[in-house]
């Protein structure tokens, strides 16, 4: 009886170390996949106004600019384009060209 004892110790061990293997597996997995489903979080207008922002204080209002600010958490197509750049908020927003986006929703002069 003594022998059965200690065989039927390690095997409960590996049942327990491999569940507890799944669940961090799991748990792993939900975290990664959420951090990767994490485009268009704000909305078109949203975006606009953080890359409007950028726009002023990084570019000094420079509408050949636009295309070059980076807008986090957001990712949309318009006219052909994807992208997570001012100048797709733009396009999304309904502004048919970059100075007149940067003049009326950006309030630059």
């Amino acid at each position: 009886m003594k022998g059965s004892k200690g065989i039927s110790l390690p095997i409960e061990m590996i049942v327990i170390i491999a569940v507890a293997v799944l669940v961090l597996v799991v748990i792993t997995a939900f975290f990664v996949g959420n951090v990767g489903s994490q485009t268009n979080v704000i909305s078109d207008q949203a975006a606009l106004t953080q890359g409007c922002t950028d726009l002023l204080f990084t570019y000094n209002c420079d509408s050949t600019k636009m295309s070059s600010v980076k807008i986090s958490s957001y990712s949309a197509t318009c006219g052909g384009k994807s992208g997570n750049t001012l100048e797709i908020a733009c396009c999304k927003v309904g502004y048919t060209d970059l100075p007149t986006c940067a003049k009326l929703a950006c309030r630059c002069p």
